[in-house]
């Protein structure tokens, strides 16, 4: 067991219908109306996974359940229950499909990060304007939150 204490939870294999593989996350039909969403301890950026990192998925579920469990008075959620530090019990729902980037540097190495299109000229993206004469990785005055 020593051994593999810190040996990385990177996959699952349940009996269960209906599985979905996310980057981090594995989730299954349980009934008509619930999910079990698993959350492992890979680790992803930019849209790949990378490695696998001991108790993540522990800290992350974990982190989002207080979340759910904090603002459940603010907005409804689809958390039925946290049976497992790895595991969550959900309300099946269809998807939302937005993502969001609360950005407080200008930076980045992709495409659609914010330096990438102002070393390439623009000053206006995602709608904020941005002076000349910026720097790689120069805080931003405001937080802003872009797609």
């Amino acid at each position: 067991m020593r051994t593999s204490l810190f040996e990385p939870f990177t996959e699952i294999d349940l009996p269960l219908p209906d599985r979905r593989d996310g980057k981090v996350r594995v989730s299954w039909a349980i009934g008509h109306d619930r999910r079990l969403i698993v959350t492992t301890d890979r680790l992803s950026a930019f849209d790949r996974v990378l490695a696998g990192v001991p108790f993540k998925g522990q800290v992350l579920n974990q982190l989002a359940a207080w979340w759910f469990d904090r603002t459940a008075d603010i907005v409804p959620n689809h958390v039925v229950s946290v049976p497992d530090p790895n595991a969550l019990l959900a309300r099946s729902a269809v998807p939302l499909p937005v993502e969001v980037v609360v950005r407080g540097h200008i930076t980045g190495v992709t495409d659609t990060s914010i330096w990438g299109m102002y070393a390439e000229g623009a000053r206006t993206i995602y709608g904020y304007d941005f002076p000349d004469g910026l720097q790689k990785n120069t805080p931003l005055p405001n937080h802003i939150v872009t797609p």
